[in-house]
């Protein structure tokens, strides 16, 4: 056998030494796990709202279950009519509502406020599905004098109305206090007031200011998500004085003069919350609320 054929075979071996050891089997396993998957939380707030005014509370109206839902007063549990009664029983009412995304609802929307008048909305915070702290900002959006009656320039010391929108003295004669509440509508020991000071007119306490109701300031314990949080927020047209060893809110009439006849007031109230888990130390702060 020549040179050149050894060779050749030595190739061809060797070729097959590849093709065998390609095809030969060895012991293994594989474990493959699918479906990993990210996804993002989820933080939202709803709100609702169950108004009262003086003696009356705003209802749903049953009468017509087929037709728009609609809400009426009607004498709150305990409460008897006045003469004259106000708000009218029967009449329409805006300020409750179901759980929702605040949009065009409005806590307060009263045209024929008098001296002595007072009310009270509870108002339930639901965070869905996380944890999360959370901060409400206000603001007095109007303060406007609107027109001039005789009473209101008489002997008063007020002037003729301008075109200023914060001309008027309502603001600084609607007092405001706020409580987080455990759904009943009534200030209870134990219930904390929200406003840094008890009570004061919607000038002061609603005056550009945000509050703390869960950050690390009112002890660091976020809202849980799912669990409803209720908030206490009482009105009165006049002095309104917070007794904070009785437990008791009352409305005095008699400081609220001829000065605010004709007088409209508006204000914002914003609610936020934000992230719990993962952001200790959170402290709530002030945002510019856009009018």
């Amino acid at each position: 056998m020549n040179k050149k054929i050894v060779m050749s075979l030595s190739v061809i071996a060797a070729a097959a030494a590849v093709v065998i050891g390609g095809t030969s089997a060895f012991f293994s396993d594989t474990e493959t796990s699918t479906g990993n998957t990210f996804t993002a939380g989820a933080i939202d707030l709803k709100v609702d709202s169950q108004q009262h005014y003086n003696n009356a509370i705003c209802v749903v109206h049953e009468a017509n279950p087929d037709k728009p839902v609609s809400y009426w007063w009607q004498l709150a549990p305990g409460q008897t009519a006045t003469v004259p009664q106000y708000p009218r029983i029967g009449s329409q009412c805006d300020g409750t509502w179901t759980e929702t995304d605040l949009g065009a609802q409005t806590f307060f929307n009263f045209g024929d406020v008098k001296p002595g008048d007072s009310g009270e909305n509870t108002i339930s915070l639901h965070v869905v599905n996380n944890d999360a702290w959370a901060c409400v900002d206000v603001a007095v959006t109007k303060n406007d004098d609107v027109s001039s009656t005789e009473p209101e320039l008489d002997n008063t010391g007020d002037v003729a109305d301008t075109s200023n929108l914060f001309d008027g003295e309502l603001a600084q004669n609607v007092y405001f206090t706020a409580w987080a509440d455990d759904g009943d509508n009534i200030w209870e020991g134990g219930e904390p007031l929200l406003f840094s000071n008890k009570s004061g007119p919607a000038s002061d306490v609603l005056g550009g200011k945000t509050y703390a109701l869960a950050d690390v300031t009112t002890g660091g314990v976020p809202m849980t998500g799912g669990v409803t949080n209720y908030i206490g927020l009482a009105w009165c047209a006049g002095q309104q004085t917070v007794d904070t060893n009785t437990n008791t809110i009352t409305c005095d009439n008699t400081s609220m003069g001829n000065d605010v006849q004709t007088d409209s007031m508006e204000a914002s109230v914003a609610f936020r919350v934000v992230q719990a888990r993962n952001n200790a130390g959170y402290v709530c702060r002030g945002l510019l609320i856009e009018l």
